[in-house]
């Protein structure tokens, strides 16, 4: 005795198919190996290609089950010729392996709700719509990506050739900044999710535009808060006050909370990390709407620029793992 009707195996067989069409795309050809089969093929050991699969951030896979394509040979074996080379250590690989798939993972989720939005007006119940849909965006954003990619590359190679070329020291001596919505837990619980997800795409793709004119570069977005990273103190507080000028937008329902340190940071696989990115955090947490506060290194070297700035100290701050912060509340002076 059955809780429903059976699935119509014909219906099944579909899907089925769409689903071989997809991995043909996708992964150059269908799954027709198991775990066992690859590590013949590449020489690699268990231990190590497991190691390399969960930092990537795929699931594992029973021993038995025919999971894996011709790809994925070519690509376990490219990671073992990197490590024979010397190009990377195994750590370095696997630390570099979890950044790829944290990034490319959040990416994949989004492209894949592009592609159910896609299918929505012309049959979310047909597989081949559903295929169709696949084939004809994958391809554009690979292209896209690859060139994003490499146009990202260039200009920090360029930045990094520069560096060599007049002989500096590789300093990392940065402001760290974060720009937080206020009061964004309560927002969302008074708005739906059409509304919710237009206000994140206001403040991601503002807070996008603003940084990158100003020469700054976001080092990642943490839902309703940004982390932006740049070189020049006068860029950095430029950026602080346009994201106060240009999120709110014209209904006023954003608003900014925004904290600023300057000093010494230690890159790694894109993220950014030391004492200095703490302390802006933590500034942000304590900043109220509407304004920037900043450190003491960042008020000493904002003093020596030519900016027209109004700095005031507030009362020193004690804080969870700093209980001597000394900040100052930075505005612009407008005429």
């Amino acid at each position: 005795m059955t809780d429903g009707p059976e699935p119509d195996r014909a219906d099944t067989d579909r899907w089925a198919r769409a689903r071989e069409r997809i991995d043909d795309l996708l992964l150059g050809g269908p799954r027709t190996m198991t775990r066992g089969e690859v590590h013949e093929r590449t020489g690699l050991s268990a231990e190590y290609t497991a190691r390399l699969w969960s930092a990537l951030g795929f699931p594992s896979t029973p021993d038995g089950e025919r999971a894996f394509a011709e790809t994925d040979v070519d690509a376990l074996e490219l990671s073992g010729r990197l490590l024979e080379e010397d190009t990377f250590d195994e750590a370095e690989e696997l630390a570099v392996a979890r950044a790829l798939g944290q990034g490319l993972g959040r990416l994949a989720e989004w492209q894949a709700t592009l592609v159910r939005r896609t299918i929505a007006d012309t049959g979310r119940d047909d597989p081949d719509a559903v295929v169709a849909a696949v084939e004809s965006l994958v391809p554009a954003l690979e292209r896209l990506q690859t060139y994003v990619w490499r146009r990202h590359l260039a200009v920090t190679a360029g930045r990094m050739l520069s560096l060599l070329a007049d002989d500096e020291p590789a300093e990392n001596r940065v402001v760290v900044g974060f720009a937080d919505i206020v009061g964004f837990t309560s927002l969302s619980r008074k708005i739906d999710e059409v509304e919710l997800r237009e206000l994140l795409e206001r403040f991601e793709t503002v807070c996008t535009e603003v940084v990158a004119r100003r020469r700054g570069r976001i080092v990642k977005t943490l839902g309703d808060e940004i982390l932006f990273v740049a070189e020049r103190v006068e860029d950095a507080v430029d950026i602080a006050f346009r994201l106060h000028d240009e999120v709110p937008g014209d209904d006023e329902r954003l608003s900014l909370r925004i904290g600023l340190a300057l000093g010494e940071v230690l890159p790694r696989y894109g993220d950014v990390y030391g004492p200095v990115v703490n302390i802006a955090s933590r500034l942000t947490s304590e900043a109220r709407p509407g304004t920037v506060l900043v450190d003491e290194d960042l008020t000493a070297a904002l003093r020596e620029t030519d900016l027209d700035l109004d700095i005031r100290a507030v009362p020193q701050l004690n804080v969870r793992g700093y209980r001597h912060l000394r900040p100052h509340v930075v505005r612009e002076r407008r005429g």
